[in-house]
């Protein structure tokens, strides 16, 4: 070790504190940002597929977080005996915060053409975003 190490070590030593210091305010912030939106995203809390009427109806229960709620789509993906198929859900707009249930419909000429329903994944939008999915058997 030299002389002059002597004179910027105490020098490199402050340079590292205040660069651990930022990094651990800017990780906070990301964090805590970034936990707060996912708090508020809706998510699917259960699914059930039904006969009814010859053919299937795939019903959905979800929960929102937010106050009101727009722009949710669910899309179903099917697998027939076969064959594999997507149904998609209408848009769902004005929802208030909490839980809520929707239904997609496959009617008895899926089943007929293409045997029972094997197994489906349902997915969940929003804004055009995919935010959360189910699978079932």
């Amino acid at each position: 070790m030299t002389e002059g190490d002597g004179i910027f070590m105490p020098l490199i030593q402050r340079q590292f504190k205040k660069l651990v210091i930022m990094a651990s305010v800017i990780i906070a912030f990301l964090f805590l940002y970034a936990h707060g939106s996912i708090a508020e995203t809706p998510s699917i809390k259960g699914a059930m597929k039904i006969h009814r009427m010859g053919g299937y109806v795939i019903l959905i229960n979800y929960e929102t977080r937010d106050k009101w709620t727009d722009n949710l789509v669910f899309r179903v993906h099917c697998e027939f005996d076969r064959g594999k198929f997507t149904f998609t859900g209408s848009s769902l707009n004005d929802l208030e915060r909490g839980w809520h249930k929707t239904q997609i419909a496959i009617s008895n000429v899926m089943k007929k053409r293409y045997g029972s329903l094997r197994e489906y994944k349902i997915e969940l939008y929003k804004g055009g975003a995919l935010i959360d999915t189910r699978n079932a058997y």
